[in-house]
C-alpha cells in the first residue's frame, strides 16, 4: 500500500468516473463475477495509504456475501448505546490494536461484531484510506464470502441489527444521491482536524465549501450515508462502473 502525506491529498486526482447514462439499473453480476471483477480492479493499481498525525489507524471490512438470490453486501447498525456515531450504519470493523494491521483488525471485529469466523473470509485487497470525524484512518478491506452463514448475530451493547442489501439494487443509479453538507456543523476540534484530509478537492462545492455527502437509498429504514456511503461508492465506481453520485 502507498502512502501519501496528508497535506497533498487536497491535490491528488482521482480516475475520471465514467460518463453518466440514463438510470436504468445495469445487470446484476453473479457472486463469481463480481468477485472477478473485484479482484480485477484492487489489482489494477495500490490502495492509497494516508498518514495523518494524531489519527489512530482502523481497519472494515466490507464482505461481498454470496446468496442464492444474488451477491450481497454486509453492514451493521450500531447500538444507541456507544459513544460515538450511535444508531448508525457502517461495515463491521473497529481500531486496530497495537502493531495489529487493519486487514486483521477487520477481520477481528467482524468476527467479534457478528460471528462472521476468519477461516470463511477471502481477503480481496484494500481501498484508498479514508479519514473520519472520529480521527481515525479507515482502510477498508473488501473480502469474499462464498459460503456464508444463513444469519449473523451481533455483539450484545455494540450491534443492533447486521443485515444484507443486494448489490443489484447498491448498483441501480435511482438509489444512489448525493448533498452538501456544511463542515460548520462539525465539532471545532474535528472541523480542524480533517479541513485539510476530508474530502478531495473534486468533492468539495466551490462556491460554499460544503462538502458532498453521499448516500445509498435501497431500504429507507437503512440509508448508508457518510464515510460508509464513500468506500461503498469507491468500490462500485472502481469495480463496476457504476456512477456513485445521482445529482
Amino acid at each position: 500500500m502507498s502512502t501519501a502525506p496528508y497535506r497533498r491529498i487536497a491535490s491528488r486526482r482521482r480516475p475520471a468516473r465514467p460518463a453518466r447514462g440514463s438510470d436504468v439499473a445495469p445487470r446484476a453480476p453473479t457472486f463469481e463475477e463480481a468477485i472477478a471483477r473485484v479482484r480485477a480492479a484492487l489489482g489494477a493499481r495500490p490502495a492509497r495509504g494516508l498518514e495523518v498525525p494524531g489519527f489512530r489507524r482502523a481497519g472494515v471490512l466490507v464482505p461481498i456475501l454470496a446468496r442464492a438470490s444474488g451477491p450481497t453486501l454486509l453492514f451493521t447498525r450500531r447500538t444507541d448505546t456507544l459513544p460515538h456515531h450511535k444508531g448508525e450504519i457502517s461495515f463491521p470493523g473497529g481500531g486496530c490494536a497495537p502493531l495489529e494491521s487493519a486487514p486483521a483488525a477487520a477481520l477481528r471485529e467482524a468476527n467479534e461484531e457478528v460471528g462472521l469466523a476468519p477461516r470463511a473470509v477471502e481477503v480481496i485487497g484494500a481501498l484508498d484510506d479514508v479519514p473520519s470525524i472520529a480521527r481515525y484512518v479507515v482502510t477498508p478491506v473488501v473480502a469474499a464470502v462464498a459460503a456464508p452463514p444463513p444469519s449473523f448475530v451481533p455483539a450484545a451493547g455494540e450491534v443492533s441489527e447486521p443485515f444484507e442489501l443486494p448489490l443489484a439494487r447498491l448498483l441501480d443509479p435511482a438509489n444512489r444521491r448525493a448533498s452538501l453538507w456544511d463542515p460548520a456543523r462539525l465539532p471545532p476540534e474535528a472541523a480542524a482536524a480533517l479541513l485539510e484530509v476530508q474530502l478531495p478537492f473534486e468533492e468539495v462545492d466551490a462556491a460554499t465549501g460544503r462538502w458532498r455527502v453521499w448516500s445509498f437509498h435501497v431500504d429507507p429504514a437503512r440509508i448508508v450515508w457518510g464515510l460508509t456511503a464513500r468506500v461503498l461508492a469507491e468500490l462500485l465506481d472502481r469495480a463496476f462502473g457504476a456512477e456513485p453520485l445521482r445529482r
